[in-house]
């Protein structure tokens, strides 16, 4: 046996000594999980203010049609909606519930108000930590006023219209008193609507807006006192809560919203983990594959 011979097996050897574990510990998960099944659960992540409910009801449907999963739980951190995205995503939430029944959980991290939190009144039972921001039951319609802006640097603008009310969201003019009524009409109309259904979702009186609507803004300790939210915690309790609801007696298999893999970071993360390195690897390269492959 040469020199060069020596050092490549020893380099070998070297290798495999490093992989060992890491392949062991891969098996032997994959061992335990195949005799202990967990539960499958989804996972959907709302966030920020909505203006799109598409990617977000597509997502509630493949949850709830798949039938290995028995619950669904919805982390919020939502700024609000706009009045029919948040509107479309609650009625899409009852209407699934209701052809593929599962229990719902709403897990609040900060904050869920407005539109947000007319989503959450959809699910079957909502938790928050006592220091989120819950509530803001409302609507309202803002529009910039730029006339006074324009004739101070003497811009010309004309506008031509055909009906009265056509220029009524034209920042560069004046809402007149009647544009104005409009404007209350609409919002009073949606203030209603919005303050029923979270009433009815959430058993509150309607003789007491004051107390629980009128677009005010409460802690996660005083939404719990008027029955907002239904426990002040964490992700711990609400795996409680979907054990208890879903009949689960094991461990719970979190099924995320799947997101696609470029090449860049087909490897990222494997080499700074110890456990399943390979297997995470592997489980990459199948779904870059599915995913970008035509």
């Amino acid at each position: 046996m040469t020199l060069f011979d020596l050092v490549k097996n020893i380099f070998i050897i070297l290798i495999f000594l490093q992989i060992a574990p890491i392949l062991v510990k891969s098996i032997k998960k994959q061992y335990v999980l195949y005799f202990e099944p967990r539960s499958s659960v989804g996972l959907l992540t709302i966030k920020n203010i909505l203006y799109d409910s598409g990617p977000y009801t597509q997502q509630l449907y493949k949850f709830f049609k798949n039938q290995e999963i028995k619950a669904l739980l919805i982390k919020m951190n939502c700024l609000g909606s706009a009045a029919g995205t948040g509107q479309i995503i609650f009625n899409e939430i009852l209407a699934l519930k209701k052809e593929y029944p599962k229990p719902v959980i709403v897990l609040v991290e900060n904050i869920c108000v407005s539109g947000g939190y007319l989503i959450a009144c959809s699910a079957d039972y909502i938790i928050a930590p006592a220091s989120a921001i819950i509530g803001n039951v409302g609507s309202y319609f803002s529009n910039f006023q730029l006339k006074e802006l324009i004739e101070k640097y003497k811009i010309n603008y004309t506008t031509v219209k055909t009906e009265t009310y056509k220029t009524i969201a034209d920042p560069s003019v004046d809402l007149t008193e009647e544009e104005k009524i409009l404007i209350q009409g609409l919002q009073n109309d949606s203030y209603e609507e919005f303050t029923q259904t979270v009433a009815k979702a959430r058993k509150l009186s309607l003789t007491h807006l004051n107390k629980w609507a009128d677009g005010k803004i409460f802690t996660g300790k005083q939404a719990l006192k008027l029955g907002l939210i239904d426990e002040i915690g964490s992700i711990q309790n609400a795996i409680k809560v979907i054990k208890e609801k879903a009949l689960i007696e094991g461990e719970i298999k979190w099924v995320k919203t799947p997101t696609k893999i470029s090449l860049f970071n087909l490897f990222s993360g494997s080499a700074n983990s110890d456990d399943n390195v390979i297997s995470n690897t592997l489980s990459n390269i199948f779904t870059f594959l599915k995913s970008e492959v035509i």
